[in-house]
């Protein structure tokens, strides 16, 4: 592609014919967006830690194109997508369904034929057409060892742990409508456990929380830094930080594969070399550079027997995978319902908690009447999985008058649960 360095253009041309001067600015313009794109644009929802190895090596292949990254939440890269810029992006790199549902609905995506069978049993069948799985995670919880030894706290394995009374003021999470691994965690816990009890675990462990991180590498981040002692997260995110003696990643007990999928634009400018960096993923060059410990995920394709790597690999494929029509149908309603009952009420919510577990304490006994009241939920099972119910939450006055509606339950709930502690004194 040829590059512009320099257009000279007398100043009495200019004079005589200003609409030659305007052809030729046009021109020139016009190269120097042809000279930036040339390279392949992906948008990803993923940190530049975690592309910037896998991009390394790709560039070091024959005749390979430089790709740059679009780092953004899934909200965001939605919002960019369907707008007219999403023409200077030609890849989607991202550990979300919903996010690629979106744009295959919206004909955002080109259709990805011949992809390995292998690969696409991970893919849910609605994407298929269009995205590819090139890897998996798991989810599990980053800890800061070194603050919980001085807390003289255990370190904690599982979901249950992390409501224990000990951890309060040690959790850090983020929000299903801030972090589509965060939700893809939470609906796992949901779907493994039930729709009441996934929330009243959920609701447990809120109490123990330090804040909502807005992105779910801002949860390692802060732990790394000894801002908070324990939080749930991708591998991905944990296993890049590993090289600090002070953190230690340990995977859910039922930690299911949580694909990472890639997907060529509609409006890709280079679909070839689009297609052929995805081939360099799927290949065994490309597989091994993501088994790479560098890049905090596992391949798709079974690693050898004698990797150190290979048994929590198998763990991971051999869980049963998510009901993702059921974690699509019912997203908003996820997003909605955490951020009522815990984000928008945090301070109140770890102030109930506070309340109780110094009562249990004090008493030397559980209060199951108080403890049902802080974790009992507006939603009920059956209408988690209704159509007809979860249609309400697409329509936005429809969506802020439900909201309201829980507002007003979680606010008497805790009005009763506080003044039973209070009769308890």
């Amino acid at each position: 592609m040829n590059k512009i360095t320099n257009v000279a253009i007398g100043e009495s041309l200019i004079m005589r014919s200003p609409l030659i001067f305007t052809a030729m600015l046009c021109l020139l313009l016009s190269g120097v967006t042809n000279a930036k794109r040339n390279e392949l644009v992906m948008a990803t929802t993923f940190s530049p830690e975690a592309t910037a190895y896998i991009i390394s090596r790709w560039q070091g292949q024959p005749q390979s194109v430089v790709i740059r990254t679009l780092n953004r939440t899934s909200s965001s890269l939605e919002q960019l997508l369907d707008s007219t810029a999403s023409e200077n992006v030609d890849l989607v790199l991202t550990s979300s369904p919903m996010l690629l549902q979106h744009l295959q609905q919206h004909q955002r995506l080109a259709n990805y034929p011949g992809a390995p069978e292998q690969s696409q049993q991970l893919v849910p069948e609605s994407i298929r057409d269009t995205a590819v799985a090139v890897a998996i995670s798991g989810f599990g919880l980053l800890i800061n060892q070194t603050n919980l030894e001085e807390k003289q706290l255990p370190l904690p394995t599982d979901w249950d742990d992390l409501a224990q009374a000990r951890y309060q003021g040690a959790l850090l999470m983020s929000s299903p409508s801030r972090s589509d691994t965060n939700h893809l965690m939470v609906e796992s816990l949901l779907q493994q456990r039930g729709w009441q009890p996934g929330w009243e675990t959920l609701l447990s462990a809120a109490g123990n929380l330090i804040t909502i991180s807005s992105r779910s590498f801002g949860v390692a981040d802060k732990i790394k830094n000894g801002l908070g002692s324990v939080g749930p997260i991708i591998d991905n995110y944990a296993n890049l930080l590993l090289d600090d003696p002070h953190l230690v990643f340990r995977y859910f007990p039922q930690a299911s594969a949580s694909p990472t999928y890639i997907a060529i634009t509609h409006n890709s400018h280079y679909p070839e070399e689009a297609r052929r960096f995805i081939q360099f993923l799927l290949s065994p060059q490309g597989q091994q550079v993501l088994a790479d410990t560098s890049t905090g995920k596992y391949p798709v394709i079974p690693l050898p027997a004698d990797n150190p790597r290979f048994a929590q690999q198998q763990k991971l494929l051999q869980q049963p995978p998510l009901n993702y029509p059921l974690l699509l149908q019912r997203q908003r309603l996820v997003q909605k319902l955490f951020d009522t009952a815990i984000s928008f009420r945090l301070s109140q919510l770890k102030d109930a908690w506070k309340a109780l577990h110094g009562a249990e304490n004090r008493l030397k006994r559980p209060l199951p009447e108080i403890r049902a009241l802080l974790t009992a939920i507006p939603v009920t099972p059956a209408q988690s999985e209704d159509p007809q119910y979860l249609k309400q939450f697409a329509v936005r006055s429809e969506a802020e008058q439900q909201v309201m509606e829980w507002q007003l339950f979680f606010q008497q709930q805790q009005r009763k649960a506080i003044k039973l502690l209070e009769e308890l004194k």
